[in-house]
């Protein structure tokens, strides 16, 4: 946001940052009011004004314009920039605030956040404390495996990071242009201008494509903003033609300007991309209110057309000059607040967050009145730029000390565990060795089978004989529910490091990404195996790599892997909510389908996912599209020869199970869930009965053996992001799946019998 220059004075103007032979603009102040009031109640919750984000990038023009004004104008009076002067305005002026709401924020956090999020949220102030949240958001927002993460602490820190960038950048632009413009023998204002338009340009169209591309990675990244703060830049270099406009026409500018950004957070939301294109309508209403209020009656006055005044009569007013005073302040405090709020109340009404806004006024107030205000007007600040710095400094050091004193307070939370008591699923052992179950299929002698054949009647399936092996694996069986301990010593991974606790192919990039479309293959199990398994789908697919591997090894296997982010392998358009991966994953998928029955096709393919739907297509539903997208995939393996065993998703617990545990290490039996089969199993399942020769096979029972999942099992949490399966977990399972698969994959090829 924009770090206000100055200071009102609710009736005189003040000699600070003058815009041409004006000191002072109350409608620029006023116009922060606007901003900010927008940023706040859209982050209330208030209803139909959802798009009161736009107020950031209001904010954005307006410390474009004054920061190239007080630059340029420097240079028509002195032929130079003192970037020592100018940065130790800054930072006197930003960071000391900034610095104490950081620090503060770190105390909330410890006081009233789960321990869970203590170690995020110490990362994100430190990189808030180093002026680069906005990046490091950036690189969270397209992490696959940042599913669970909350809104950071400090999410509103992202634009104050691309303002104290702009901060480093800007004058040192301005000093090249000066240089150009001496070497070329041309005007200085135009060598600026021309500057300008160099970055203003690339930068808008950049956004626009990453908008497309990426909207989660645009929203925060500098490079996607910097034409808004350009656009304000070129209005400052642009006065003198401002000021030639009728004061009719700067009324009519001016209003029309406050309309649009005004209007714009009524009509656009969070489903508009952003900020591409569609920034253009705050962007430029906030330039045309200041553009309007150049000539001074435009913005301030002068009776006449358009009811009398201009929009900056409004702008003035005594309410709106505080507000615009202390728009700094209020939007560090706000989002600290509401968090707060949150965590106490639970998801917040319009109304509760709108108390919550409310409340930060007072610390906001404190702020601005007692540190804030002070500092900027402190003359020995003002007279030595090297003792300014010298407190930025301070700040910044202040600032990450607590974040990574958070940190380390979280690290500290960390239990470690005893060699050898994660037993995981072992610890819950194998009762009795396998009953006879119905022709064709392997599983548990529980009356609901956890491995069934979908395929049409026919001869008996004969399984491949497997050296060694004396009598069925007693693997396959069901988890002894007796030996189950529903209070562990230990727990492992520690439910603040299970994130971490990741397939290992993920750190081979085998699983591509949201917006990847290249196939990409990744060999485990046997290099000169005689059987060749494809694992293919989504995270759900790849969590089961950790276990698959060393069977496949066992077994003689070679295993292959073709995994995408968020992008179930099917004939069907999948539903999301980042632009351009709903064609990436088609486009891998298409390309897939030609790798699996090309001429090095496998024998065996196993799938799994996580969706249950896809976008409705032919007059089918969501379901029925996926269903459809599924068996026509499959039946395309069938007629190659290859055959499909579906590996049903695991179950969905529907709270995060890990923080639940962070939180209640003593009692894990309140993260407990309801057994459920998991969100992407109905789907694959019904698409299996459509496809002859398909198996399905469960591991469910293993993962909740009880109606009230249990959120650790022998001593291993099982949960990490979502209803994913910790690796930890998954390498427990290697025997039992193993078993379980076995058959299916040896079987001799031909006709199966249907299971009842």
């Amino acid at each position: 946001m924009s770090a206000p220059t100055t200071r009102a004075s609710y009736g005189r103007r003040r000699d600070t940052e003058r815009d041409g032979d004006r000191a002072y603009r109350p409608d620029i102040e006023g116009l922060r009011a606007v901003a900010v009031g927008l940023v706040l109640l859209a982050h209330a919750g208030i209803p139909g004004l959802a798009g009161g984000f736009v107020g950031v990038d209001v904010f954005f023009v307006i410390s474009g314009f004054l920061i190239t004004g007080l630059l340029a104008r420097e240079v028509s009076a002195t032929g130079r920039v003192s970037l020592l002067r100018f940065w130790a305005r800054r930072a006197k002026r930003l960071l000391p605030a900034s610095a104490t709401v950081l620090a503060v924020t770190v105390l909330l956090t410890w006081a009233f956040l789960p321990t869970l999020r203590w170690d995020e949220a110490g990362g994100d102030v430190v990189a808030a404390a180093a002026y680069v949240v906005n990046w490091h958001l950036a690189s969270r927002s397209v992490d696959y495996l940042a599913e669970d993460s909350a809104p950071s602490v400090v999410q509103h820190y992202w634009s104050l990071s691309v303002e104290e960038q702009f901060y480093v950048l800007w004058p040192l632009l301005i000093l090249a242009a000066v240089w150009a413009a001496r070497r070329l023998r041309v005007p200085v204002r135009r060598a600026l201008a021309v500057a300008l338009t160099l970055i203003v340009v690339p930068s808008l169209a950049w956004s626009m494509w990453l908008t497309s591309t990426s909207a989660a990675q645009a929203y925060f990244v500098t490079p996607t903003r910097l034409w808004e703060l350009g656009v304000g830049g070129l209005v400052a270099l642009s006065v003198g033609w401002w000021r030639s406009l009728t004061p009719m026409a700067g009324r009519a500018l001016a209003w029309s300007g406050l309309a649009v950004v005004i209007g714009g957070a009524a009509v656009i939301d969070t489903s508009t991309a952003w900020p591409g294109y569609a920034a253009l309508v705050p962007t430029l209403g906030a330039a045309a209110v200041i553009a309007g209020g150049c000539g001074g009656s435009g913005g301030l006055g002068g009776r006449g057309g358009l009811g009398g005044f201009g929009a900056g009569v409004v702008l003035a007013l005594p309410p709106m000059q505080r507000v615009g005073a202390m728009s700094y302040s209020l939007y560090l405090w706000h989002w600290p607040v509401l968090l707060v709020a949150a965590d106490q109340w639970g998801p917040l009404r319009w109304w509760q967050g709108l108390l919550a806004v409310a409340a930060s006024v007072v610390p906001a107030w404190l702020t601005y009145t007692l540190l804030e205000d002070p500092v900027r007007r402190w003359s020995l600040l003002s007279r030595v730029p090297r003792a300014a710095l010298a407190v930025g400094a301070a700040c910044t050091a202040v600032s990450l000390a607590a974040g990574l004193g958070l940190q380390s307070l979280a690290a500290a939370q960390v239990r470690d565990v005893p060699p050898g008591a994660a037993q995981g699923a072992a610890a819950l052992g194998v009762p009795t060795p396998v009953r006879s179950t119905p022709t064709g299929s392997v599983g548990p002698p529980s009356p609901t089978a956890t491995l069934r054949t979908t395929a049409t009647p026919g001869p008996a399936t004969r399984t491949a004989p497997t050296p060694g092996a004396a009598a069925p694996n007693p693997a396959a069986a069901g988890p002894n529910v007796a030996a189950l301990d529903l209070d562990p010593e230990s727990i492992s991974p520690d439910p603040l490091r299970v994130t971490l606790d990741v397939p290992a192919i993920y750190a081979r990039g085998c699983q591509v990404t949201l917006l990847g479309t290249a196939v990409r293959r990744c060999d485990l199990g046997s290099p000169t195996g005689r059987l060749t398994v494809a694992l293919v789908g989504d995270s759900k697919a790849a969590q089961w790599a950790d276990a698959l591997d060393p069977v496949a090894r066992q077994r003689g296997w070679r295993l292959q892997t073709y995994l995408k982010a968020s992008c179930p392998w099917a004939d069907a358009a999948i539903a999301s909510g980042t632009p351009g991966a709903q064609q990436a994953c088609r486009a891998w998928s298409r390309s897939l389908l030609a790798t699996l029955t090309g001429p090095s096709h496998p024998d065996v393919v196993i799938v799994s996912g996580v969706k249950n739907d896809a976008v409705p297509s032919a007059g089918r539903t969501g379901s029925d599209t996926l269903i459809a997208g599924y068996s026509a995939y499959w039946n395309a393996l069938s007629a190659r020869g290859v055959r499909v065993i579906i590996l049903k998703d695991t179950p969905s617990p529907g709270l995060n199970v890990y923080g639940c545990v962070a939180d209640h290490r003593d009692d894990v039996g309140r993260c407990s869930y309801a057994r459920n089969d998991g969100s992407g199993t109905p789907a694959l399942v019904q698409a299996a009965g459509q496809v002859p020769g398909t198996t399905v096979a469960t591991m469910n029972d293993w993962i909740c053996p009880v109606p009230a999942c249990p959120p650790v099992i022998g001593n291993v949490l099982v949960y990490r992001q979502g209803s994913h399966v910790t690796r930890t977990y998954v390498r427990t399972l290697t025997a039992p799946l193993g078993a379980r698969l076995a058959p299916l994959v040896e079987a001799v090829p031909g006709p199966r019998a249907a299971s009842p």
